[in-house]
């Protein structure tokens, strides 16, 4: 019953979701109703702390995950972006796991969104440690990857877990170090 509940939620937070992307998109058409500036930061910011409040997930600053690196604390990231994008380069220590840039709204993994990936291949990479610190990162604010990620892993039983929603441009805006692998 929880779970129904759960699952209604969460498809009609991904609804509401779409409605708010909707209208932003419509408006922007008109000028004068174009969101931009503060607006445009609020509209995603809103929708950000939506996301991360109905799908039970916290949020991490590029600040306060450069202090983890530096206390040695014990946590896996991992970047979220295509193989290509994270070969390019990204955070020291982050490993790769795509997910979909598309919201996903069903309450099952759907191994065909995953490109063949399987929910077993995630709970591989995550760990049989349900508290252990979790964070998930990819490109940007916008990028919808991380919120996918990190929904999937609190709706595997993980609950420490943490979305970085500025992503790697936000790591390279604050001059943090950045690895690039080799071709």
């Amino acid at each position: 019953m929880r779970r129904s509940i759960w699952l209604y939620c969460m498809k009609l937070n991904a609804l509401l979701s779409l409605l708010l992307t909707a209208i932003v998109v419509l408006l922007s058409g008109c000028s004068h109703f174009r969101p931009s500036g503060e607006r445009l930061q609020e509209a995603v910011s809103i929708n950000l702390a939506r996301q991360s409040e109905n799908a039970g997930y916290g949020l991490i600053s590029t600040d306060e995950l450069a202090a983890l690196f530096d206390q040695k604390e014990p946590f896996l990231l991992v970047d979220v972006r295509k193989p290509g994008d994270f070969r390019l380069g990204h955070i020291p220590g982050a490993i790769n796991f795509t997910f979909p840039k598309d919201v996903i709204m069903s309450g099952d993994w759907s191994d065909s969104l995953m490109k063949g990936v399987t929910e077993q291949d995630f709970q591989k990479l995550l760990g049989d440690n349900k508290g252990m610190l979790l964070i998930f990162s990819c490109g940007r604010t916008t990028c919808a990857r991380g919120h996918n990620a990190a929904m999937w892993a609190v709706r595997l039983g993980y609950h420490n877990v943490f979305r970085h929603p500025g992503g790697v441009d936000a790591w390279k805006e604050a001059g943090l170090p950045f690895e690039k692998d080799a071709k």
